[in-house]
């Protein structure tokens, strides 16, 4: 379990692959492993860099608000660790806003870039929707009594029972609710940590991004779930008006946990970018900054 220290912070990350290197940077609470339906497909053809983020798995979870500067800052740390200059970038939710920030402050670094279920700044939507589950996790656990044990069991059955419908759908089954556990299971290895949350929450709590988007200059693919319960179509496509050049891909039904309910359509986008990797138009030829929304994504994400 390789660990490389950034800024007095021990990250846990894990190598796959060979070929030019793909760094993933995963979401709120989310271990690496939020990354395991995209390995095969994705190491077949590239040296994937996955990691788990300050507050969860096996990385430390120091006191403190994190900011989602501080996240960008880790994963170029990483970068550095494993002497890599430029990387592929995908992040999704948290991920993508950290994601966002190390493409806008160290743009040298990034070959291109994928932002996933994501939006340029919080907003109150997402503020309300993360402070009611924390509370309603929180009061789980206060209504359960009893030892730290039984406390902690009852906060993570509630946040299953919150967390499943946003990342899949109101319909999710068994087999969703059996990934949700696993991943709950990686994120919490060493034992449940509030401060590692609370870290987590307060970078989510605090990203604006909007003032450096413009400084993005990696080909850039913003793609995002027409059901997505924490972001609204608006906020992906304000996300991609902001980044010059960058395309928008929409898929219908889509839910939050876009990678992990429609694995298959998520690579196959994913990849097909990656490949392309198209130069972006000059100023010259683009008619409007406004992004273009693919419809093949959204007829892929019905056939999955």
């Amino acid at each position: 379990m390789p660990h490389a220290r950034i800024d007095g912070v021990w990250l846990h990350y894990r190598v796959e692959g060979e070929g030019e290197p793909l760094l993933l940077l995963m979401g709120f609470g989310a271990p690496l492993q939020g990354w395991d339906p995209q390995i095969p497909a994705f190491a077949g053809r590239y040296r994937v860099i996955r990691l788990d983020n300050r507050g969860v798995g096996r990385s430390d979870r120091p006191l403190g608000a994190y900011t989602v500067t501080r996240l960008a800052e880790d994963a170029r740390g990483l970068l550095d660790h494993l002497g890599i200059e430029r990387a592929h970038v995908v992040g999704k939710s948290m991920g993508g806003m950290a994601a966002m920030e190390l493409a806008a402050r160290h743009p040298h670094r990034v070959r291109s870039l994928v932002l996933a279920a994501t939006t340029p700044a919080s907003d109150a939507r997402l503020r309300w929707t993360m402070t009611s589950i924390t509370a309603r996790v929180g009061a789980a656990m206060l209504r359960a009594g009893g030892n730290l044990k039984e406390r902690v069991h009852a906060g993570r059955e509630e946040f299953i029972r919150i967390w499943l419908p946003y990342l899949f759908s109101k319909e999710a089954g068994a087999k969703e609710e059996a990934l949700l556990r696993r991943l709950i299971d990686a994120a919490f290895v060493e034992g449940f940590s509030l401060s590692g949350l609370a870290g987590q929450l307060g970078a989510c709590f605090s990203h604006d991004a909007r003032s450096r988007l413009s400084r993005i200059q990696a080909p850039t693919l913003v793609l995002g779930g027409t059901d997505d319960a924490l972001f609204s179509r608006g906020c992906f496509e304000s996300l991609a008006r902001r980044i010059e050049g960058a395309r928008l891909e929409l898929l219908e039904g889509g839910p939050h946990g876009l990678n992990l309910a429609l694995p298959e359509t998520f690579n196959e986008i994913v990849l097909d970018f990656l490949r392309r990797r198209a130069q972006r138009p000059t100023k010259s030829s683009m008619p409007s900054r406004a992004p273009s929304t693919q419809s093949p994504g959204a007829s892929r994400a019905a056939r999955s």
